[in-house]
């Protein structure tokens, strides 16, 4: 008949010494059936406790973590449609220019571009 379970994996015992003995090496909480006690002896139910109280904050740290991406996906999102309009308004400027540089004969040419320059010069 078995009287310690380890909470951890599926070690079983129906002695107390190797139940303490499977704890100290694994780190495990062995539960007696039947009454019989925590295995790990007096650091028994500390390790119980410390096992709850870390699920606990790997629950509240997963938590604020998934709130912490939906914020920043949303944020990237914003950042995104952003993007687009810059890069939307660039292209409309580029576009500009080129007609504008079309319109103007002395742009056409280095030439042009050079005789215009100079006329500017002091």
């Amino acid at each position: 008949m078995t009287r310690y379970q380890c909470g951890s994996c599926s070690y079983q015992s129906g002695h107390l010494g190797e139940a303490q003995q499977h704890s100290h090496q694994t780190g495990h909480v062995c539960i007696g059936k039947d009454g019989a006690g925590p295995a790990g002896g007096k650091f028994g139910k500390a390790k119980a406790a410390v096992k709850v109280g870390a699920s606990v904050l790997a629950a509240t740290t997963i938590g604020v973590l998934t709130w912490k991406y939906k914020e920043l996906q949303e944020e990237h999102e914003e950042l995104q449609t952003k993007h687009e309009g810059l890069l939307s308004m660039a292209a409309g400027l580029v576009v500009q220019l080129a007609e504008s540089t079309a319109e103007n004969e002395y742009l056409k040419s280095a030439t042009g571009a050079s005789k215009t320059l100079k006329s500017y010069d002091c």
